[in-house]
């Protein structure tokens, strides 16, 4: 090497020595801030895995790099490791409390988590820095709803001063889960109307009907949703549901049987086919139909042991049944 380069050499060591001593913290933050380039530059390539290597490395040489946390949440999300992001995405929100970006992200990741109390509670949070948001407003109604908080959750519907028609369909099942069933039923009537003919909004309308008490709508919109939806089994034994109500059991048994037909570990088919059955039984002082009802029921049992109410459906079959032990209390 020449002299000449030699002294090159010599003056550039010396600037960077030089540097290091006027800005002593300068050569550190920059290793730090390449970590995090590369990380990104990892993640854009989909080596997410790699990212978190280097972000990881970042975070342990400058634990308040609030940038290097979130992306590392970023990465864990997009890899489906929801509870190593959300924390995450928690200390990004410690370190920068201003952020809506981090608290939307940690909210969602509560939300995939299932913690819909905390996910409401972040998403509302992430209102209060940008209350115009509407994944953030339709993020906190839904979850609050989800974490059965109704009244919540239609505030936060009604929020903004003109209604968004996304947060309608939340806004009517806060209406049902506070047992507001006539609201419910104008704003599905509301979405039915702007939307058309949509067999979802439809279905929610008439399971609607049904919990107001309103069988002959909810049988005409279930019937419709019904020819829309022809394999759908759900469909067709709420409408059995409705028949029941209605007084017409051949139409409910025919309901029942098709839903069943439909989906064979349908337990809620086998239970309502078997009320029917019942009624059926009373009506006639057959005890065909009242062995039949007892079939369908312990079917529904077998099928789902510990469904809501299980314990009154094995209470009416101990007491309509006949097959009972003859030595009963005669044992010694």
């Amino acid at each position: 090497m020449s002299e000449g380069k030699n002294k090159t050499c010599v003056a550039r060591l010396a600037g960077l020595l030089l540097g290091l001593c006027l800005f002593p913290g300068c050569a550190p933050r920059r290793s730090v801030l390449d970590l995090y380039m590369d990380a990104v530059a990892f993640r854009e390539l989909g080596q997410d895995r790699l990212a978190i290597d280097k972000l990881n490395e970042a975070i342990k040489a400058d634990p308040s790099f609030v940038l290097a946390h979130s992306e590392l949440g970023k990465a864990y999300e997009k890899l489906g490791e929801h509870q190593k992001a959300s924390v995450a995405f928690k200390q990004a929100t410690r370190l920068d409390p201003w952020s809506f970006e981090n608290r939307l992200n940690l909210a969602r990741t509560y939300e995939k988590l299932e913690k819909y109390s905390l996910a409401a509670d972040m998403y509302g949070r992430a209102v209060e820095l940008d209350p115009n948001s509407l994944d953030a407003l339709a993020g906190a109604a839904g979850c609050c709803v989800k974490a059965g908080q109704y009244a919540k959750a239609q505030a936060y519907c009604e929020r903004p001063p003109d209604q968004r028609p996304e947060l309608l369909p939340v806004l009517a099942r806060a209406y049902e889960g506070r047992q507001d069933y006539a609201r419910a039923i104008e704003v599905y009537e509301r979405l039915s109307a702007m939307s058309g003919p949509d067999p979802n909004v439809l279905l929610s309308l008439g399971v609607a009907c049904v919990k107001a008490g309103r069988y002959d709508r909810a049988r005409d919109v279930l019937a419709s949703v019904a020819q829309m939806r022809p394999t759908d089994g759900a469909v067709v034994r709420h409408l059995g549901y409705c028949f029941i109500k209605l007084g017409d059991l051949e139409q409910a048994m025919q309901a029942y049987h098709k839903a069943i037909d439909l989906d064979g570990n349908d337990w809620e088919a086998y239970r309502g086919l078997g009320v029917a059955c019942m009624l059926r039984a009373r009506q006639s002082e057959d005890a065909r139909w009242r062995e039949q009802a007892l079939r369908h029921w312990r079917r529904s049992l077998v099928i789902k042991p510990d469904q809501p109410k299980h314990e009154v459906l094995e209470r009416l079959i101990r007491e309509n049944s006949k097959q009972q032990n003859p030595l009963q209390g005669l044992n010694y």
